[in-house]
């Protein structure tokens, strides 16, 4: 008899955290039923990252997840918690899996709206601080590819958003007054590719901006590309 899978959905916000908090879901075979982003319906953006929300649905679209948008309205964590038991009742989730690193404030808070959703909280990413150079190490060995979306303006310049996060940018973290993997809002990522996608995103049309003290890079458009299996590019090359 084959064994029930627990039902999870992800705290999404399209960063790295996040999607690595995913992938190590789906590795321990549980049912990821959905992404949950919360999001400013009259902004038309998430609120962790400020994207575009289009540009989050393409996201969701290239990893083959359902994406659910709370619009939070003027109560975030209400409209949260709302969203998680309305899940719960309506699609069974027995858990929510945070991308929390080693802040104890932002894992209690998380633990908190969990607790009143009447859902498990998880946390597949939680590290101690100084298993930030290993968890960023990890990343981008597993083949991630993502943006740095929003960087401080007092940590960085306006060159840093944009950036790709490679092993260029892992050595040149270690010299910044800042988290390697930006734990404390140093910085912030949009995921565009890696071993759970289906496609992969490539980005048309962005620019970056000051706002709020952070150089945002304001992505306006995307397009998903089909992605070549192992087979395709052995036959490709042999067939040259």
């Amino acid at each position: 008899m084959e064994r029930k899978k627990t039902k999870v959905a992800i705290s999404w916000s399209g960063g790295k955290d996040g999607c690595l908090a995913l992938y190590r879901i789906l590795k321990e075979e549980k049912e990821v039923v959905c992404l949950v982003s919360m999001v400013s319906e009259l902004d038309d953006r998430n609120h962790a990252h400020g994207i575009r929300l289009e540009i989050v649905k393409k996201q969701a679209k290239a990893l083959g997840i359902p994406l659910v948008l709370v619009d939070s309205g003027n109560d975030y964590e209400k409209a949260l918690v709302n969203a998680l038991i309305e899940l719960k009742n309506e699609k069974g989730i027995e858990e929510i899996a945070f991308g929390s690193l080693y802040s104890e404030e932002d894992k209690m808070w998380n633990v908190q709206v969990a607790s009143r959703a009447g859902v498990t909280p998880i946390f597949p990413v939680w590290i101690s601080k100084d298993e930030a150079n290993q968890l960023l190490s990890a990343f981008i060995s597993l083949g991630f590819s993502s943006v740095i979306c929003r960087a401080s303006e007092t940590i960085f310049d306006q060159s840093w958003a944009g950036r790709f996060l490679d092993w260029t940018f892992y050595n040149e973290i270690q010299r910044q007054d800042s988290c390697p993997m930006g734990e404390l809002g140093e910085y912030h990522t949009f995921v565009l590719d890696g071993p759970i996608f289906k496609n992969k995103i490539q980005l048309v049309k962005s620019g970056v901006v000051l706002n709020s003290g952070l150089w945002s890079l304001d992505i306006e458009d995307c397009q998903l590309l089909e992605k070549k299996s192992e087979i395709d590019l052995v036959n490709h090359f042999v067939n040259r």
